[in-house]
């Protein structure tokens, strides 16, 4: 078994704007596809947040770091965002939804106030799915000598995917964490976890199960790799 992993908590866009109903993108995805918001934001309190929490604890216990994505534009104009959020926001505009995308110093962009990060923690901003997209992620893993990601956040087949998948492209170990993730429903939740089977080499695990012993089972997922 390995002895030298060293893995992150990885929290993608866990943010206010998707969780609170006043929130301008909250209100207009909700208008678009009844119940989408409510069902995210009823998983994401029911066992998200205990998920992430549990693992903050013990990923600090152990001296492993915490880093935080948060989806939002830097422009005014939303020039940055992937042309998908871009879009979406363009459209949430000319239905009288202002700033559904939210800027980086807007107090919507803040991580959700139940998981807020602490002084120790990392925060990287982000334009498009991939939390890679613009290279801090990447240094800042190489910098800590970071081997493994363990990916929590919103949503499943987006964001979280999308990271993970270039996460193993770039040589990391993926690790989902099933109960620290959310999608708009439970099918696109589940179909995501199990196409990414493939490039997480199946280590898709229960948060209480990880937290109870996250060296020795990071290491032995390692091993397992190495075989």
């Amino acid at each position: 078994m390995r002895q030298d992993v060293k893995a992150a908590l990885v929290i993608v866009d866990v943010q206010r704007y998707y969780l609170e109903p006043e929130a301008p993108f909250y209100a207009y995805t909700e208008s678009c596809w009844p119940g989408a918001m409510s069902y995210i934001g009823k998983r994401v309190r029911k066992t998200v947040f205990p998920a992430i929490a549990r693992l903050r604890q013990s990923f600090s216990a152990v001296g492993w770091p915490a880093v935080y994505l948060r989806l939002c534009a830097s422009m005014p104009d939303r020039s940055d965002l992937h042309r998908f959020f871009k879009s979406f926001n363009a459209s949430a505009e000319s239905a009288g939804f202002q700033n559904a995308y939210p800027l980086a110093t807007d107090p919507w962009a803040s991580v959700a106030t139940e998981i807020a990060p602490t002084a120790s923690d990392y925060i990287i901003d982000k334009a498009t799915f991939s939390g890679f997209s613009g290279g801090s992620l990447e240094r800042l893993l190489r910098s800590m000598d970071i081997d493994t990601v363990v990916m929590t956040g919103l949503a499943t087949s987006q964001c979280v995917d999308t990271t993970a998948r270039d996460a193993s492209e770039r040589g990391f170990m993926i690790v989902h964490v099933e109960d620290g993730q959310a999608d708009y429903g439970l099918a696109e939740h589940d179909a995501a976890l199990f196409a990414s089977r493939g490039i997480c080499g199946g280590h898709v695990v229960d948060s209480e199960f990880l937290a109870a012993a996250p060296v020795r089972l990071i290491r032995a997922y390692a091993a397992s790799e190495e075989l």
